[in-house]
């Protein structure tokens, strides 16, 4: 809360209509005292006033006890019923959270999960076997044309035609 200093003006203000009320009501007791007539008559008057404002205080007091009821009405027998469902509402969100939790997302996952282990194991073996091919037809490539040569000839002793031959007609004629 913010505290605000008066101003001169605002307490020049303040004591005038402080004088303003202490001079009107001053005003209305000495004419009260010096004049009979006029007493009776405001006498009359300030009961009437007074009659008035209490009418005019009860009805707003039976507007505002209507509004309470209303009010009140209001919240028995409509909100109540919305909050209950959506209660309702939330616990079976709840519960079809915690099932999808635990009977779709974690199997879906584990499997996933094993998926892909299985591709990185496999992925891994083929690396290695493609890996152990290139060396082997490096280590062939390094050996030379020696090894076509050993093979060429064993080939030609058992009668099989070899690729750097080249025909099949020395298959029936040897």
């Amino acid at each position: 809360m913010r505290m605000t200093q008066l101003t001169t003006k605002h307490k020049i203000a303040i004591g005038v209509a402080a004088v303003l009320i202490t001079a009107v009501l001053a005003l209305v007791l000495w004419l009260m005292l010096t004049h009979p007539v006029v007493t009776a008559a405001i006498t009359d008057i300030s009961i009437i006033v007074l009659a008035l404002v209490v009418l005019v205080m009860n009805v707003f007091l039976i507007v505002m006890m209507w509004q309470i009821i209303r009010l009140i009405d209001f919240l028995l027998f409509e909100l109540k019923p919305v909050l209950e469902s959506l209660q309702e509402t939330t616990s079976t969100v709840r519960g079809t959270a915690t099932f999808v939790s635990d009977e779709v997302s974690s199997p879906i996952i584990g499997v996933s999960a094993k998926a892909a282990g299985l591709k990185g194991s496999l992925r891994f073996v083929i690396n290695s076997l493609r890996n152990s091919a290139e060396q082997t037809a490096s280590a062939y490539q390094a050996a030379g044309p020696a090894t076509d040569e050993a093979q060429s000839s064993a080939s030609s002793t058992w009668g099989a035609a070899s690729p750097t031959n080249g025909s099949a007609d020395q298959f029936t004629a040897r």
